[in-house]
């Protein structure tokens, strides 16, 4: 592998654990909000995300690179509200994915299979809260206009 592959690759492991531990902070604050739906999803993605570190590191490993891992500092959060928390975790998410698509972006670019096949293999099924609440808003929105009384 190839020294440019290997830094770009230990990039997106870094992103994966950096993102995996600020869901667990969303995942408690959530839990202790007592919202557990959220804080269910949340566990779920951070499964997800250490499938994907596993996957990351396997491939570095595999092709004679070093897995390399930063420091990271990782703290509770005292959001004001839920609110604010779940906001706090969509500007999360939409920064993670403009990560993720530079990344692939990257990878397609490459002449490397084995790093395509990883990458969409890591990312095809990556579900963003923020879409299935829209999605959500948007059934209920069709529903309550359904309900209303005609003049």
């Amino acid at each position: 592998m190839d020294k440019i592959t290997e830094e770009v690759v230990n990039a997106q492991l870094h992103a994966e654990i950096w993102s995996s531990s600020l869901y667990i902070v969303f995942q408690l604050y959530f839990f202790e909000q007592k919202l557990p739906m959220l804080a269910s999803w949340l566990d779920v993605q951070i499964r997800k995300k250490a499938v994907r570190i596993r996957k990351i590191s396997e491939f570095l490993l595999l092709g004679k690179a070093n897995v390399v891992i930063r420091e990271q500092v990782c703290r509770a959060e005292e959001w004001q509200s839920p609110m604010m928390a779940l906001n706090a975790l969509f500007a999360h998410e939409q920064y993670f994915h403009q990560q993720v698509a530079d990344f692939l972006r990257w990878v397609r670019n490459t002449d490397n299979p084995s790093l395509q096949e990883l990458a969409l293999n890591l990312y095809t099924d990556e579900v963003h809260l923020s879409d299935f609440i829209l999605e959500l808003l948007r059934i209920l929105t069709k529903e309550w206009r359904r309900r209303l009384p005609f003049d």
